[in-house]
């Protein structure tokens, strides 16, 4: 394993340590543990779709499938407003993608609204409902957790001199992609189709939210989220024999110059076309409004943006984004309808078919082009780092078909060009019982570059009911897929969580 990810890991073991240690004096610990089993059942190629995505890929997507899972959290106050805790999240599986790993192991150290954390750990997103939404296009959770350090706020906290009026969300580090391993076993399955893979890749995210006062009849959040791949070992098989190998260095500068898209000038003297920008870069800008409609009914609309390079950061990408409405019921009370969430999400534009522009050509070919046509923005593939994916999931939304439903071994996305419809309610029957209803329908074009001949499309659905009697949680579910893009699934999922405490 490598340096950054020993790191991570020797982190987070002595940070549990650490917590462990003092767990006998006088001040509070908490030590809870949670021990879960699930399988699915049924026809088809694959899980179904809702009960593998945005689920930081837990389930299978192979059929007929189930696994063991045990996590251990520990919580210490070392001191007034200091709270050191940890978690060990282990999984065993069968008929799976990965027969057994560690899921979460991370160590976090809290002062007051602040946090650093180091190891992979399962983080909600901060605007979209982590069990209802279709998902982030950038920092989404339908991957594995990717090992990082990073610091930030423990949710929204007020900007100093606003008296209430603003609050902030940031948060922000460095990590590293763990699935090396898995990429060059994938390339190698899909020889004949794939023609390069990339390992060792480091990874950069960040973002930063600012929002009105939300007890307020109106508020209005916007922010921004980014992510980066960079550095790593491209290995490029252009004529299906030796790999060119090229090697991205590792050092303090290179992790300065990809908090920025920034790059190298001098990238045709050196070789490398793609250094005009370090790193694969991502992300979406968001602008939210809510309406507390009284004390107990809430309303938030929002459209998140997406961007692959400057073209969609300048909108140029016309109306591709993740367009929502979210409904909250905050009432205490058993509610049938709890929360319901509505999107809409298209990616068809891309900022045009055609990329022109004079910067990607060396001298004297350079002067010689006037005309600006930028644009092929290719989400979520990128010339070195092949795709955003962790262990052949895409990180950002499920409903970008992500590589590991490729037949063929194909290693990357085939099918970015998309329209989406998404619903989502949860809800309460009974005292004890409740319900999560999602479906999507979408459609795709494939990609500029390699456009689908029969358009794809998929309609996907699923409900669940849940049934909590104490620290025990009994799930069932049913979903089933219809279409060309997964073909035709059914799949029966029971689940059983017992929550324990231990101090």
């Amino acid at each position: 394993m490598k340096i950054l990810t020993k790191s991570l890991l020797t982190l987070s073991a002595w940070g549990l340590l650490a917590t462990a240690s003092v767990a006998q004096d006088s001040l509070p610990t908490r030590i809870s543990y949670v021990l879960s089993a699930e399988t699915s059942v049924g026809t088809g190629d694959y899980t179904a779709y809702q009960l593998v995505t945005n689920r930081h890929h837990v389930l299978s997507v192979r059929p007929n499938t189930a696994y063991l899972r045990g996590a251990v959290s520990i919580a210490h106050s070392l001191a007034e407003d200091v709270v050191l805790s940890g978690c060990v999240d282990a999984v065993a599986s069968v008929h799976a993608d990965h027969p057994a790993y560690l899921q979460q192991c991370y160590a976090n150290l809290s002062y007051k609204s602040l946090f650093l954390e180091a190891g992979a750990r399962e983080i909600k997103p901060v605007l979209r409902d982590d069990q209802l939404s279709s998902g982030a296009f950038a920092k989404g959770t339908n991957a594995k957790p990717v090992p990082q350090v990073h610091l930030g706020t423990n949710g929204f906290v007020d900007v100093p001199f606003t008296r209430g009026w603003l609050q902030a969300n940031f948060d922000g580090g460095y990590g590293m992609f763990l699935d090396g391993d898995y990429r060059e076993r994938a390339f190698f399955r899909g020889k004949d189709v794939n023609f390069r893979y990339t390992t060792d890749i480091y990874y950069h995210q960040k973002h930063l939210f600012f929002r009105t006062n939300p007890e307020k009849r109106f508020f209005v959040t916007a922010g921004i989220e980014h992510v980066v791949q960079f550095s790593g070992t491209k290995y490029d098989y252009i004529n299906k024999a030796e790999p060119v190998v090229i090697k991205k260095p590792v050092d303090f500068k290179t992790f300065y110059k990809v908090i920025l898209p920034l790059g190298d000038k001098q990238y045709f003297e050196h070789g490398a076309m793609e250094d005009w920008v370090y790193g694969n870069h991502l992300g979406t800008m968001t602008v939210q409004v809510g309406w507390n409609i009284d004390r107990h009914h809430q309303l938030q609309a929002y459209v998140d943006d997406p961007f692959e390079d400057g073209s969609g950061m300048r909108k140029g990408n016309g109306w591709d984004g993740l367009f929502g409405l979210q409904y909250n019921n905050k009432s205490a009370e058993r509610q049938l309808v709890r929360r319901a969430v509505a999107e809409y999400l298209q990616t068809t534009n891309q900022s045009g078919p055609l990329h022109w522009d004079s910067g990607d050509y060396p001298e004297p070919a350079r002067s010689q082009i006037t005309d600006l046509v930028v644009g092929n923005d290719s989400y979520y593939s990128h010339t070195f780092y092949g795709s955003y994916t962790h262990y052949g999931m895409a990180v950002g939304t499920a409903l970008i078909t992500s590589p590991i439903y490729n037949a063929d071994g194909f290693t990357e996305f085939r099918d970015s060009r998309v329209k989406a419809w998404h619903l989502g309610v949860c809800g309460e029957v009974t005292d004890c019982i409740s319900y999560l209803v999602k479906g999507s329908y979408r459609e795709g074009w494939g990609t500029y570059n390699v456009p689908l001949t029969t358009k794809h499309h998929s309609f996907d659905a699923m409900f669940k009911g849940i049934y909590n009697a104490g620290p025990w949680q009994f799930g069932a579910s049913y979903a089933f897929d219809k279409g060309n893009i997964y073909g035709d699934c059914s799949s029966f999922n029971f689940n059983i969580e017992y929550h324990g405490k231990i101090l």
